[in-house]
């Protein structure tokens, strides 16, 4: 990563700075944080199972909700974390929940990661912030010779994203959220702006 590019993503993301985090969730294996000015989104409906509701025909139940209008992807591996501590890393969607874990007939073999709910990540996502995220306003935003980003709050939590794909990998993007298009994709071998 040159010099110019750690200094575009920082341009590039520094319109987050000041702006709340709405929310930060899992989207199959990767971490999505969204940010920003709220905007009203036509999305489908999601169960508790945080699969699609359909109706009788099959298709997809339309609603309207509010989502901030910035959104980072991390297909890479990443941490949430304050002072010492680490909250939450990205591994943790691997793990199951204290409460399916502790189960007498627990197998890793048939252990469903993915099921919303069911693995660690997704209870101490749900647990910590318990859908508020009033307090998580970004303080600053640093990138490094890796493609590796650093996310500071003004309530002394850091989200930290580590690159680690190397070649044409993405790592993680950055976009406004009716886009199809990343305003940002880091790579390991740079920055993809197309």
């Amino acid at each position: 990563m040159t010099k110019r590019e750690i200094l575009y993503i920082e341009e590039t993301l520094s319109v987050l700075i000041g702006q709340p985090m709405h929310s930060l969730e899992r989207i199959g294996p990767n971490l999505a944080a969204n940010f920003g000015e709220l905007i009203e989104i036509d999305t489908i409906k999601l169960g508790e199972d945080r699969r699609p509701v359909r109706d009788k025909n099959g298709r997809g139940i339309p609603t309207k909700r509010m989502e901030g209008k910035h959104v980072l992807e991390s297909l890479c591996s990443s941490r949430f974390t304050c002072g010492d501590d680490i909250v939450f890393a990205k591994s943790d969607m691997f793990l199951p929940n204290d409460e399916i874990a502790n189960r007498p007939d627990f197998v890793w073999d048939t252990f469903e990661w993915h099921v919303y709910g069911n693995n660690y990540f997704d209870r101490i996502v749900a647990k910590h912030f318990n859908g508020d995220f009033s307090n998580y306003i970004v303080k600053s935003v640093k990138a490094n010779k890796f493609g590796d980003l650093t996310i500071e709050f003004e309530n002394s939590f850091v989200l930290e994203l580590f690159a680690d794909g190397s070649g044409y990998s993405e790592n993680w993007s950055f976009g406004e959220i009716n886009s199809s298009k990343p305003l940002i994709a880091v790579t390991g071998n740079g920055i993809d702006t197309e």
